[in-house]
């Protein structure tokens, strides 16, 4: 099959019938080098280098490989375009900027951080914001005061901090912002951990510096691109807002999906791709369903404006998560609503896991009583009797696979 590969005209050119193919190649997977951008050809030569290093591939696979991406017969994902075999992608703290797309539960302010760093890898946020998880998250105890100080770019480039430092003194807070993607990630993790410190007795005052973020425009030597922080000062404000008018409860889902959000729209001014997000809430959460209700509204002279509030929500798509299977009417009521607005998708969970657990159901009899012990909610004790061996923490594991595609969506 190589050999056959080999006779057929190898081209460093997109075809006339793809007229948006240059503009998007140069946009999003040509790397600047010190010779300008990468052509078609030097892509292909550094993403399949970096797999051949990565999966230690033979000749023949190499070649195999290269032909196909050449003619674009096959290609890897579009962030192992933009990052495969550069430097960058062979640190270990930025493996997950290979992937397309993700998904977390939201139980802990971690997975918070967590989203905010792969979205500024380029990977796709999927968040699962079922109770069973963000009811673990704890109730907010400290109101936030925040104050920026300093100015985005103040510091020489050779004096600047590349991790966060945070200093506590009583009930006031220094957070010097790192130049780094982990520098902003900790930052504005900090920044929610902070509304449930129980070390704070009173209101808290947050004083963020960041005087050593880089100014937009300066490249990012490592990643690629070039900087651009002009919403970070607004994300601090924003999610402080937020936190604040939760005080004294547990955040609700749709605070849960502004938080993340604010977020994303940070990343999408840092000059990333655009973020895509998935969110996923319980068919039973009426108000995470009606999240987008009106987000446009008129004025009274006619003009369109959006919901200021909740404008970050326009950076993710929101899923119902069905545990029972949906019944006529209400698949037809949501296909009516996507119809209409676009929103109101919903998902059937037990269909979802049976997918993932593929592995497992080996025959179309044996995925049917799958699905019908998952409706009848016996499907722990199908699982047992089926697979008694099988330890509860895989069971777990197994049974909480069904965070969709954010970037399929």
């Amino acid at each position: 099959m190589v050999r056959e590969l080999e006779r057929t005209r190898p081209t460093g050119e997109f075809p006339e019938t793809a007229p948006a193919a240059n503009p998007v190649f140069f946009r999003t997977y040509s790397r600047r080098t010190a010779a300008g951008r990468e052509t078609w050809e030097e892509v292909c030569e550094r993403t399949v280098g970096g797999l051949a290093k990565l999966g230690k591939l033979t000749p023949d696979e190499i070649e195999l490989l290269m032909q196909m991406q050449r003619r674009l017969k096959a290609l890897t994902s579009g962030r192992w375009l933009w990052v495969g075999g550069s430097e960058w992608i062979e640190q270990s703290q930025n493996f997950s900027g290979a992937y397309n797309c993700s998904s977390t539960n939201i139980a802990d302010w971690r997975a918070f951080g967590l989203l905010m760093d792969l979205a500024m890898m380029g990977c796709g946020t999927g968040a699962v914001l079922e109770p069973k998880y963000i009811n673990q998250l704890p109730a907010i105890r400290n109101r936030l005061n925040v104050e920026i100080q300093g100015e985005i770019g103040l510091t020489p480039a050779q004096n600047r901090r590349e991790k966060s430092e945070v200093k506590i003194t009583g009930n006031e807070v220094l957070i010097h912002v790192g130049d780094s993607r982990q520098g902003w990630v900790k930052s504005y993790q900090t920044l929610l951990e902070l509304s449930t410190d129980e070390r704070f007795s009173d209101e808290v005052k947050v004083i963020i510096n960041i005087s050593d973020v880089r100014p937009a425009g300066e490249p990012l030597k490592g990643f690629g691109g070039v900087a651009n922080p002009i919403k970070l000062p607004e994300l601090y404000e924003r999610c402080a807002a937020i936190l604040n008018k939760a005080l004294g409860r547990q955040l609700n889902s749709v605070e849960c999906c502004v938080l993340i959000d604010e977020a994303a729209v940070v990343v999408v001014a840092g000059n990333v791709r655009r973020s895509a997000g998935m969110r996923q809430g319980s068919s039973e959460d009426d108000l995470f369903a009606g999240a987008k209700t009106n987000l446009w509204q008129q004025d009274e002279n006619g003009n369109w404006r959006i919901d200021p509030e909740r404008d970050a929500l326009r950076m993710a798509n929101h899923t119902r998560v069905f545990h029972s299977k949906p019944t006529l009417e209400e698949t037809t009521e949501a296909v009516r609503k996507q119809y209409y607005s676009g929103e109101g998708a919903i998902q059937w969970a037990g269909e979802a896991i049976a997918r993932a657990n593929n592995d497992l159901l080996s025959d179309q009899e044996t995925k049917k009583a799958f699905l019908k012990a998952y409706q009848e909610g016996t499907i722990k004790e199908w699982f047992h009797t089926s697979y008694p061996n099988m330890p509860e923490q895989e069971l777990e594991h197994r049974l909480a696979r069904l965070g969709l595609n954010p970037c399929g969506r």
